[in-house]
């Protein structure tokens, strides 16, 4: 009798351990999920951005790098923009993003900066329900031949 309770005591000691290692290897690997979001992409004629609804995949809970990465997909920044580093304190947002996307910025004509900027401020500050975004490229305010941009964006841009 003492071994079948010693032996059933056992079992439920490593059924134990097995869940708990699981469950910590679970936490680990976060899996990816889904999420609909509104981006906003030029039209046409590069006069204006229009609200397109879709499913992105957030990996790692990072949603700023899958707002770039579904802006990059659909053609709205260039191949290569990517996320350096991000903050959200209060209703105020601090992008920086890689010299790529400075590059491109800097290349643009008027229509296309103004489009660019456009589509990373409004579907930043949607999503978020943020007040301003400031955003630089590699830690440096963005300057084009058009302008500085060293102030917050805001949703009257």
């Amino acid at each position: 009798m003492f071994k079948k309770i010693l032996a059933a005591m056992l079992c439920v000691c490593i059924l134990a351990l097995g869940v708990a290692g699981c469950s910590e290897q679970q936490q680990k690997e976060q899996p990816e999920k889904t999420e609909t979001v509104s981006l906003y992409l030029p039209d046409e004629q590069a006069e204006y951005v229009e609200e397109t609804k879709m499913e992105v995949k957030v990996v790692d809970e990072d949603v700023a790098g899958a707002l770039i990465a579904a802006l990059v997909e659909q053609g709205a920044l260039p191949e290569g923009t990517a996320v350096k580093k991000f903050s959200k304190e209060e209703d105020a947002l601090m992008l920086d993003l890689n010299q790529t996307f400075a590059d491109a910025l800097m290349q643009s004509g008027t229509a296309g900066e103004t489009m660019i900027l456009a589509s990373v401020v409004d579907t930043f500050l949607v999503y978020y329900g943020a007040a301003s975004l400031t955003l630089t490229a590699e830690g440096q305010t963005l300057e084009t031949g058009h302008s500085i941009y060293d102030e917050p964006f805001t949703q009257d841009f």
